[in-house]
């Protein structure tokens, strides 16, 4: 039976497309309905969520001066929004439930976000729609919708099946809705691992970490990783549409890690076996944390020179929030640049795989050899670390108080029964000193996360901005 689902689950997502016909009829019908419908509230006070390809459609609202928030598909998905309650003036989705396998969560995620009288615009077609999905159009007819949103007043609906609209308003008096990262039921997706021998390898493990896939991805094959692996734990996010696609492109490994005690701890040591024939230097890290060299420096030149040293500890540097309560749309990298005055106690470790045998969080439990810093010294993880460093691993534990709070709500993925307290926040990270090391890789990166997107197969913000 495991098998048969196997096969069925490959085959589906080896077939996934979304079609969606640019028609000029189909916006020419949305146009001549909600041309400057939101126009008299456009301000610069204001923020609207906006799903990608739907720019166009927030200008035609009249949203000139309102700051947009443009999310890119499938880093985010409108059963899954990652944003603060209670928090944006506007959702504007042009087209974009026909990608939802559950409209009842698109619809929930919708209100959740509006603050109360903020306003949603949804439009449909009967000629979109995503093979993965559900595919029955009547679902989406603007009537059908309606029942959808029991928490909006001043609910209008409008067109037709080739080109419908419904908009509405948060009603005051609803309460504060939970996130539905809280409710939706994991489906197991199934990717391929095939790892290929490789000299230097990067092995993390995500839950709901979907907004930052791609430019971590991309950040470490900048640096020159040929082998990423990604150990997937149940996330109910656009995770899956990521990582398949990529995995299937021989770009990463990936494995469908089920939650349990220990679960980082158990994935770092199930990757150990499953890698260690085929990756000779393997670094242990997390989609927060970006490995940053000094200027000239490759992945060779951290390696030691001394045989006998099988592990090395790179150390690191805590990033603050620069005082940002909302996510945006850059790179991390870009985004944070205040970090903490000195290197952290703690480190990441870069492991010789032959050597090791037990690999925990931080440095390995049992190898045959020693674990060293960079300069070749014996590792004190009581101590921060004042002194240069040719590498280090920026930490960005916090990022926007928005993206924390979503951090907490998928948990300490180090243990299944802990989570963040809110005094974490910016307790690591005072944000005294302004450190951009890592912005020379921004050009590249944006590079390659353009070539991975193209690879995973979706819409993008360029596509949207050349074609509105």
């Amino acid at each position: 039976m495991n098998r048969l689902k196997r096969l069925r689950a490959h085959l589906t997502q080896r077939l996934a497309f979304e079609v969606r016909p640019d028609f000029q009829f189909i916006r020419s019908a949305i146009r001549h309905d909600l041309r400057g419908r939101l126009a008299v509230e456009d301000s610069e006070d204001k923020k609207a969520v906006v799903m990608t390809g739907s720019v166009w459609l927030a200008r035609w609202l009249g949203l000139a001066r309102t700051k947009l928030l443009i999310l890119d598909y499938p880093d985010f998905t409108l059963e899954n929004l990652a944003l603060l309650s209670d928090e944006y003036d506007f959702v504007i989705a042009d087209r974009a439930l026909h990608r939802c396998d559950d409209l009842r969560d698109a619809a929930h995620e919708t209100m959740r976000v509006l603050r109360l009288g903020g306003c949603f615009v949804h439009t449909t077609s009967c000629l979109d729609f995503a093979l993965d999905v559900p595919a029955d159009g009547r679902r989406l007819t603007p009537r059908a919708l309606a029942p959808l949103f029991p928490q909006a007043c001043a609910l209008e609906t409008g067109g037709g099946p080739m080109a419908g609209w419904i908009i509405g308003r948060k009603a005051k008096g609803v309460p504060v809705l939970l996130p539905t990262m809280e409710t939706r039921t994991t489906k197991r997706p199934w990717y391929r691992f095939a790892p290929r021998p490789a000299k230097f390898g990067i092995m993390a493990i995500v839950r709901n970490e979907a907004p930052y896939l791609l430019q971590w991805i991309a950040h470490y094959r900048v640096l020159g990783f040929e082998q990423i692996t990604i150990y997937d734990n149940e996330s109910n996010d656009g995770t899956p549409r990521i990582l398949a696609p990529l995995a299937r492109a021989g770009i990463i490994n990936a494995v469908f890690w089920k939650d349990c005690e220990d679960r980082q701890r158990r994935a770092y040591n199930n990757a150990l076996r499953r890698l260690r024939s085929r990756v000779e230097w393997c670094l242990f890290a997390d989609l927060d944390e970006f490995l940053v060299l000094d200027p000239g420096l490759t992945l060779d030149d951290l390696l030691p020179s001394d045989p006998g040293i099988s592990a090395i500890g790179i150390p690191w540097r805590i990033f603050g929030s620069a005082g940002q309560r909302n996510r945006g749309t850059e790179l991390v990298i870009e985004r944070f640049t205040k970090a903490a005055p000195t290197f952290h106690r703690l480190v990441k470790s870069l492991v010789r795989l032959r050597d090791a045998r037990r690999i925990g969080i931080h440095v390995p439990k049992q190898i045959d050899g020693r674990v060293t810093d960079l300069q070749g010294l014996p590792l004190d993880l009581h101590n921060p670390r004042t002194a240069p460093s040719a590498a280090r691993i920026n930490h960005y534990f916090n990022r926007s108080w928005e993206e924390f709070v979503y951090k907490r709500l998928r948990r300490d993925v180090a243990s299944l029964n802990e989570t963040y307290s809110f005094n974490a926040f910016d307790r690591y990270g005072a944000g005294e000193v302004e450190l951009r090391d890592a912005l020379p890789l921004a050009p590249a990166v944006k590079e390659e996360m353009a070539r991975l997107r193209r690879i995973v197969g979706r819409l993008t913000e360029n596509d949207d901005l050349q074609s509105a």
